[in-house]
């Protein structure tokens, strides 16, 4: 199964004429064990041992860390393999989630074409002064790649490409960082090119600093655990009064409105990776650290609601009273109150209660 000739004729297509070669190979796709013989295995190998020996070019420290020995190329070679294939599974599976192909063999293929600048970039890490701006810039190519591939080999819906895109690159993270963790901090990273923190740090266009991926995770993680250590102790007759049901509304109105808007930076930002128009560093950031928040809705309700200064917990006693109401209307005094409160205000309400 090792062609060495066919090897570079699908690394040359695959970074200078990418969809023509992917859609050539994908008859082929299926067959994982020959994407790995043919493309991902000697990829793996050859930036692992380019680095290593480009590596004695340099000055012995770069931007990435010091310069790699026999045993951490070794360890690379391992850790990218495992790494490859966590990455391949995970983009697959949420394929399958978001309507497209769960299938590991064609996600291999995507992952590894849409790399193979990322792997280009790590043999290139060491050489002198611009090793690690070169590998910066093949890993963001491969980034963009990545969007481009997975519709044609996993058949994503159009609509849903941007979910899925960003929940695999959120995964994605979360796996390396287990993997860097389990293995060694001092490891490469298992995709090649720059570590994926040099990127999640960067913030949202138009979001303050500090907001980045990483920033990000953090600031849901902390409103999650203040809106978990909110209590509300509903009042003794059970019935919601009307200024709760207008702040529910408005709470819910504003909600959506953050999420369309965020929403619609990272689709524009989508729509200018199809056109080759050339994405930033800060673009690619935005686009990671911003659907961390769209793919997580419920901390952007929380966030309003504790911005004003409100008490989760309350907030959702007044949707499952809301919604208590319109199943039973009438089965006791507080649920019918509750209920005509509902129709008073059903216009509003009809989308944010779960029926």
């Amino acid at each position: 199964m090792i062609d060495l000739q066919r090897t570079l004729n699908l690394i040359t297509g695959g970074m200078f004429d990418p969809e023509q070669t992917w859609r050539a190979y994908l008859p082929e796709a299926e067959n994982w064990q020959q994407t790995v013989f043919l493309l991902t295995g000697p990829l793996i190998i050859f930036a692992a041992v380019a680095a290593y020996m480009i590596g004695f070019l340099g000055s012995g420290v770069s931007l990435f860390g010091f310069r790699p020995t026999i045993v951490s190329t070794i360890l690379t070679i391992i850790t990218s393999a495992i790494g490859t294939a966590v990455v391949a599974f995970v983009v697959s599976a949420l394929a399958g989630a978001f309507g497209g192909k769960n299938n590991f063999a064609l996600g291999l293929a995507a992952i590894t074409f849409a790399f193979i600048p990322g792997y280009l970039g790590q043999a290139v890490t060491w050489l002198p002064w611009v090793g690690g701006l070169l590998a910066l810039g093949l890993f963001v190519y491969g980034l963009v790649l990545l969007w481009k591939i997975i519709p044609i080999y996993l058949a994503v819906p159009d609509e849903k490409r941007v979910g899925h895109y960003i929940l695999s690159l959120v995964a994605t993270i979360a796996a390396m960082f287990v993997l860097s963790i389990t293995i060694g901090r001092s490891l490469y990273p298992s995709m090649g090119g720059p570590s994926f923190g040099d990127i999640s740090e960067r913030p949202m266009p138009g979001s303050p600093a500090g907001t980045g991926m990483l920033g990000g995770m953090a600031r849901q993680a902390e409103l999650m655990g203040a809106a978990q250590e909110d209590s509300y102790d509903p009042p003794a007759n059970g019935r919601l009064s009307e200024d709760q049901v207008r702040e529910f509304i408005r709470v819910m109105q504003r909600t959506e409105e953050l999420q369309q808007e965020k929403a619609a930076r990272l689709q524009e930002l989508a729509e200018k990776a199809d056109e080759d128009a050339g994405i930033s560093l800060d673009e690619l950031g935005g686009m990671m650290s911003g659907l961390s928040e769209v793919t997580g809705l419920q901390t952007t309700e929380i966030e309003v609601v504790k911005s004003a200064g409100g008490n989760w917990a309350e907030h959702q006693w007044v949707r499952e009273s809301l919604r208590t109401a319109w199943i039973q209307k009438d089965i006791n005094d507080a649920v019918a109150h509750n209920f005509g409160l509902y129709q008073e205000f059903e216009a509003e309400l009809s989308k944010y209660i779960v029926r």
